[in-house]
């Protein structure tokens, strides 16, 4: 039979021996909620895939994780902050709060669960934040003005960009909005200027501790700066040299090698360009040669008569040499190319003039210089090649000279030279040598600043008047004030120097010194991401 229950429901084919009792109580047993199914440990799919999106989905069974794993934490952060944020402030930000301003609220909801692990939450949102804070950073960079301003501005702009982008979730609109968003500009704006403040502050507490270690030792700034750049590099030629492992002349003989490459790579291009100017067959004339001589023999005589023999001698021997020359078959020795070759025979003539013959030099210069401008001017290509010869010719003339590195200069002479390229207040000429001892160290290759640097900083005892006193006046103030003896130290060249040396090893290590640009403001924008999200 059929039985209707209470509730409306029909009962179909009951048995004729079945009670009403029990067949109310079957019933009602039949309509006893069922135990949920246990959560499982399964994977990340059966959480619903996407969960990192925002909420897990639940296909009406209760086999969603009680609390979200780590990776499903930093997927949230990373899609909230990288997707969700830029899009949502940046519609707050032009309409006051009144535009996406619910949608943030939302997504803010829906980030809850997964900020039960709030490393694993943070993580992802700062890491999140990098795509679009590299893309704002690339953006900026192509603003010419920006990209030239000082870098102080630009960890501030950034700052105060993210800032303002930050989506506001409380529902905030209008005037409260923006008074939000001006105190998370601010906290950018600060956070973004720390590592340009501190950098600028190491820096200056370096170039202001290098200056007085400088003097205080008499070794000079220079060489505290190099033994510094040598323990970020290893340089053992620095602690070589320092220590006294190593001759004082090799510093000597590498700025006479790398004199002697300039020599050499100036020959080479010499002969390189005289190849242009073998090709060219003009033949050229002798008239402004022929003037030359005229002009000369007036040198060494008065009134016709000759009064300096050394001259005449000269004149003569020069004479006869142009003359013979001009016997010469013209389309082989009347060409750019063998004038040229007549130019350095007369050269050849001139070196061997002593030059206490002041009148013989005289003649042998002008007609020597006859000869190469007359070329230049019916040549034009010898005129090029000979306008970057001669002025590499003088440099390296002027290197010799100035630095002691010729052959006649003795080894005292030369290593006084350029040991004086540490002390930039050692006399007038430092600027002007320490320009020539880089063009010889940039076109003859070699650096010779950490050997000089070693060098400087090899005795214990200060150098120079100022070093020496500095250190006497420490020992005399220390009977009236002991503290005064821990200065002394500062007072020593090679414990200064080994200090430096040590602390250039300590930064080599440290990874914010072997950052790139791009690199540091990178780790600007995560550190300005880190505290944005601290401070919520």
């Amino acid at each position: 039979m059929d039985v209707k229950m209470l509730d409306g429901t029909i009962v179909t084919n009951v048995p004729d021996n079945v009670t009403q009792a029990d067949l109310l109580a079957r019933y009602s047993a039949s309509q006893t909620p069922q135990a949920p199914t246990p959560a499982s440990s399964g994977q990340f799919t059966e959480t619903g895939g996407g969960a990192a999106m925002g909420r897990p989905m639940n296909r009406g069974q209760l086999n969603v994780q009680a609390e979200p794993r780590p990776l499903e934490s930093v997927l949230a952060g990373a899609t909230k902050s990288a997707v969700i944020d830029p899009v949502l402030g940046a519609v707050q930000l032009l309409s006051g709060g009144n535009v996406g301003g619910q949608a943030a609220k939302n997504y803010a909801a829906e980030a809850k669960p997964y900020q039960a692990n709030s490393a694993s939450y943070l993580t992802g949102q700062v890491g999140g934040s990098v795509l679009p804070g590299v893309g704002m950073a690339k953006g900026a960079g192509m603003i010419p003005s920006f990209a030239r301003a000082n870098p102080l501005i630009q960890g501030t702009s950034f700052g105060v960009v993210q800032g303002l982008l930050t989506p506001e979730e409380t529902g905030k609109t209008g005037t409260n909005y923006y008074k939000n968003q001006l105190g998370q500009a601010a906290i950018g704006a600060t956070i973004g200027a720390v590592p340009t403040v501190l950098s600028k502050g190491q820096q200056l507490a370096g170039a202001l501790l290098q200056k007085g270690v400088g003097i205080s030792t008499g070794a000079g700034g220079e060489s505290l700066k190099q033994a510094y750049q040598a323990g970020k590099v290893g340089n053992e030629t620095f602690t070589a040299n320092m220590r006294g492992t190593a001759p004082m002349e090799d510093v000597l003989n590498q700025a006479k090698g790398a004199l002697s490459n300039m020599k050499q790579d100036l020959s080479k291009e010499y002969r390189l360009g005289m190849m242009d100017v073998s090709k060219d067959k003009k033949i050229l004339n002798f008239n402004e040669i022929d003037k030359a001589i005229t002009d000369a023999a007036e040198i060494g005589r008065f009134k016709g008569q000759t009064i300096n023999t050394k001259a005449e001698e000269a004149l003569q021997t020069i004479r006869q040499t142009v003359d013979d020359w001009k016997n010469l078959p013209a389309k082989d020795f009347h060409t750019p190319d063998g004038m040229d070759a007549l130019k350095q025979k007369v050269g050849s003539i001139l070196e061997s003039i002593p030059y206490e013959s002041g009148r013989a030099r005289t003649i042998a210069q002008n007609i020597y210089h006859s000869i190469k401008d007359e070329i230049a001017n019916q040549a034009p290509v010898y005129n090029q090649v000979m306008k970057g010869y001669a002025e590499g010719q003088d440099l390296v003339k002027e290197i010799s000279r100035s630095l002691s590195l010729g052959n006649k200069a003795s080894v005292s002479t030369g290593l006084n030279k350029l040991q004086s390229l540490m002390r930039n207040n050692v006399n007038t000429n430092f600027g002007y040598r320490q320009e020539l001892a880089n063009k010889l160290m940039e076109k003859g290759g070699g650096d010779l600043m950490p050997a000089l640097a070693g060098q400087a900083l090899s005795s214990y005892t200060p150098r120079g008047l100022v070093g020496q006193g500095m250190d006497v006046g420490a020992g005399l103030t220390a009977f009236s004030h002991p503290g005064a003896l821990a200065t002394i130290p500062l007072t020593s060249p090679r414990l200064m120097g080994e200090t430096a040396y040590k602390m250039g090893q300590v930064a080599s290590k440290m990874p914010s010194t072997n950052m790139t640009n791009e690199q540091r403001k990178l780790a600007q924008l995560l550190m300005i991401k880190a505290a944005q999200e601290g401070v919520k």
